[in-house]
């Protein structure tokens, strides 16, 4: 073991600590699209990247709320790097629903990074020993310096994970976007890899309530259905980047005038108390949303009960917070003006990367609003069969 499991507060504070480094270094990341090496060692020797990592590994097993804080604090300082983070600690939490032997084969390395997709692609052929996967995987968020990838194809048809270490896998430089650069989400693929039989499991066994790992049994964490865990992570950024957008937009009100008007100074402009205060109400209540999905999830993982309606009123929390996120910051660029658009600042760069992060696929309002509305009418959410 690494350390011992630390507390939210220790968690918070090590997460704080490193705002600063994130900041400085926030800029660069988007330049170079990934985060900077010395960043991520950074945020490993804080135990910021194995929080959701079982205990007898060093990791914190933390609950949904800890883990949306402490993402949603790294965000203040780079929003990319703190998505990265999410998908990090998402991976692990798969690992610790996999069989054992393949979360020892991963964590034997304290710092090993690992990454993960949902979507199946391409095909895994039968061969003695195992299968050979041809695929090509897209959105691979922190591909950039990672060890292992679990990557999800189809096996007779059937939808597997493979655990591939990132040696024997190829990442395209295909990530050029307007946000988000720095998260390094680029297609990975596989060429004909071997990958042997006990390093491919069944995706059904491990997505809703149910796992593989016999250590993890009587673990609650590990019993949280996949996707509900993994939808809490999606706000987390967003409330790093709102928070600090909103707090550099107030900084530069300063005694700007507005063109065009008798306005002098931008901070004595009734337009711009009104739009102020509505993007800090926004961020308010999206805030307020993101931590009821997580509390809700926590809730329910007390004694492993999940109604009917929790996992499609979790996405909606989520995807009617993300709505809220992004409204808030097209106010704060409008606000800004001009300067809102300049490249190479600290107010673009987070409002650029909110505005990416918005158009991922799990936190589009109109999906999880539609599925919540469904369930609120009595009607069956239309998850993708992974996924109900």
């Amino acid at each position: 073991m690494v350390d011992a499991v630390r507390t939210r507060v220790d968690l918070l504070g090590a997460a704080a600590d490193l705002v600063p480094l994130l900041q400085a270094n926030a800029l660069r990341a988007a330049r170079e699209g990934r985060v900077p090496e010395d960043v991520l060692a950074a945020l490993r020797e804080a135990g910021l990247l194995r929080m959701l990592r079982p205990a007898r590994f060093g990791g914190h097993e933390v609950d949904m709320v800890t883990k949306s804080a402490v993402l949603a604090e790294l965000a203040k300082g780079c929003g990319a790097t703190s998505w990265v983070a999410v998908i990090h600690n998402d991976a692990d939490f798969l690992l610790g629903r996999l069989p054992d032997h393949l979360q020892e084969l991963v964590f034997a390395d304290p710092g090993a990074r690992t990454t993960a997709t949902l979507n199946p692609m391409g095909t895994a052929e039968r061969s003695a020993g195992g299968y050979v996967v041809t695929a090509r995987w897209p959105f691979n968020t922190g591909s950039l310096g990672a060890d292992w990838a679990v990557q999800p194809t189809l096996r007779d048809g059937e939808p597997v994970w493979a655990l591939i270490p990132y040696s024997d896998l190829v990442v395209e430089d295909d990530w050029d976007v307007t946000g988000m650069r720095a998260s390094a989400s680029n297609t990975v693929r596989a060429e004909g890899v071997f990958v042997p039989e006990d390093r491919v499991v069944p995706q059904w066994d491990v997505l809703g309530a149910t796992h593989l790992s016999e250590r993890n049994a009587g673990n609650r964490l590990y019993g949280i259905p996949l996707l509900m865990q993994l939808i809490t992570g999606g706000p987390a950024p967003f409330t790093g980047m709102a928070a600090t957008a909103l707090r550099l937009a107030r900084e530069q009100l300063g005694d700007k005038p507005i063109s065009y008007t008798a306005y002098q100074s931008r901070r004595d402009a009734p337009i711009t108390h009104h739009q102020i205060a509505e993007a800090a109400l926004l961020i308010e209540g999206a805030d307020a949303l993101a931590h009821a999905a997580s509390e809700l999830i926590d809730r329910c993982s007390v004694d492993g009960v999940y109604g009917p309606e929790d996992k499609p009123r979790v996405w909606g929390l989520v995807s009617f917070a993300t709505r809220q996120y992004t409204q808030a910051a097209d106010i704060l660029r409008s606000m800004a003006g001009g300067a809102g658009l300049r490249s190479g600042t600290a107010l673009s760069l987070a409002l650029r990367d909110t505005q990416a992060l918005s158009a991922h696929a799990a936190m589009m309002p109109a999906t999880g609003m539609e599925h919540y509305g469904r369930a609120l009418c009595g009607l069956e959410p239309t998850f993708p069969p992974l996924f109900a």
